[in-house]
């Protein structure tokens, strides 16, 4: 199903098994725990929308997408809809999520990415990698954001993964104080051939 600007939610959220749905909400949505917001799924589908048309997934040929943090899979699902393959990554910690990954049928890998560590092998190369409101970019403890030394080695292995020519969004979650995204790794990514607008970062190609 190709769609455009204004498609109507309800076609999108016939897409979803609703009896299901309703069964997770019942048992998630009224709970305290950290994640639990994104229960709300029309929500979180109306906010991801724009990013399928701010990259052209609404109309363009069918694309490889990879999602690192991929959450509950909204912006995958999305995707899938307009008839592109997708493959997330991203912890299993949070059941919630993973019953969401399940429930949109989203084909996931489950990874934790760590400084100085490649990324799985997944079998293919993509036409696109994305990441939204991205936190792995932090050391153990969360006390600081990636050197860069930390970025370069995982900017070199996302090229392992990437198509020639395939494009890079990730959107970096700086944290309250900037401590995760430091201006002076802003620069780097500059130099590496990103356009840097607030916290997102974005690739034509990283080569």
């Amino acid at each position: 199903m190709k769609f455009r600007k204004g498609t109507d939610m309800a076609t999108l959220l016939a897409k979803i098994d609703a009896v299901r749905l309703r069964e997770i909400q019942r048992r998630h949505t009224d709970s305290h725990e950290r994640y639990a917001k994104y229960a709300d799924v029309e929500r979180w589908l109306t906010i991801n929308l724009p990013r399928i048309e701010e990259l052209k997934l609404d109309h363009s040929a069918p694309r490889q997408i990879l999602d690192l943090g991929c959450g509950a899979g909204f912006f995958l699902f999305l995707a899938k809809q307009a008839g592109h393959s997708c493959v997330g990554l991203d912890v299993g910690d949070y059941p919630l999520s993973n019953e969401l990954i399940d429930l949109f049928g989203i084909y996931k890998l489950t990874w934790r990415i760590r400084a100085f560590e490649p990324l799985p092998d997944f079998g293919r190369q993509f036409d696109l990698i994305t990441a939204f409101s991205a936190a792995f970019n932090r050391n153990e403890d969360e006390s600081r954001g990636w050197t860069a030394d930390e970025w370069e080695f995982f900017l070199n292995d996302l090229n392992r993964h990437s198509k020639p020519g395939g494009q890079i969004l990730l959107e970096i979650n700086s944290g309250k104080d900037g401590r995760y995204f430091l201006p002076s790794i802003r620069e780097f990514l500059v130099k590496r051939g990103a356009r840097v607008d607030g916290e997102r970062v974005y690739f034509e190609s990283i080569r």
